[in-house]
């Protein structure tokens, strides 16, 4: 979507490269960095929260017995001084959930101040300026040695193998957004795009999933296309 324009009774969506779409109720949940938002909102920025979660996934066959069994069927935490960091088994690439065949993921919530120490984190290893991630395999490998050498000194043994046992760990900074209203006329905001939930409870797609359950019910109760949202 390039952008839109209400026509009274309907919203004409601008499609990059494709038709003109014609709709009644234009609804944008694109994310973290929606463009909606900013057109409707262009005062409305992230606000850094003051850390960044440094993540990964290992093949849980990879770690050692000791390991396995220490972090199997549950979430493991390690909390110390403003830190914490999280490991848990996740389904393996083909969906298979049976013990050996998994993937075991951490996130690592680290401080980083805003400004020069966050910058340098976010230059990859190309010596790019990232924004809002930088993705596996494009993180400064002096970063990555850093974070690997503090796993060692600071983290349990072993979620520190897991740690250590990443062959690409990526990262994404924690920012807060939230709007002022999510209901313009005929366009609305959902999701990320309106209220970013911070990521240590997984809350964020049931916060969307929840958006679109009462943007239904209020469709099926409001007979005004545009009073829906507002209500």
């Amino acid at each position: 979507m390039t952008g839109w324009a209400e026509t009274g009774d309907a919203v004409e969506v601008h499609l990059a490269g494709r038709p003109c779409r014609r709709v009644d109720l234009l609804v944008c949940a694109d994310g973290v960095g929606s463009t909606a938002r900013e057109r409707l909102l262009p005062a409305v920025r992230p606000v850094y929260a003051g850390y960044v979660a440094w993540r990964g996934m290992v093949p849980e066959a990879q770690l050692e017995a000791p390991t396995r069994a220490a972090l199997a069927e549950a979430i493991t935490y390690h909390v110390y001084a403003n830190s914490h960091i999280l490991a848990y088994p996740i389904p393996g690439p083909d969906g298979s959930v049976a013990p050996g065949e998994r993937l075991v993921n951490f996130v690592w919530y680290r401080n980083y101040l805003e400004g020069g120490d966050l910058d340098d984190v976010l230059t990859d290893e190309a010596g790019q300026r990232r924004e809002i991630s930088v993705p596996p395999g494009a993180a400064s490998a002096r970063h990555v040695a850093e974070m690997r050498a503090v796993a060692r000194a600071r983290l349990p043994a072993p979620i520190a193998r897991v740690v250590e046992s990443v062959d690409r760990p990526f990262l994404q900074v924690v920012y807060d957004i939230e709007v002022p209203r999510m209901a313009f006329g005929r366009v609305c905001l959902l999701g990320d795009a309106a209220f970013v939930v911070r990521p240590h409870a997984a809350a964020g797609t049931a916060k969307a999933a929840a958006d679109a359950w009462a943007l239904a019910e209020a469709l099926a109760r409001e007979r005004d296309v545009p009073a829906a949202p507002k209500s």
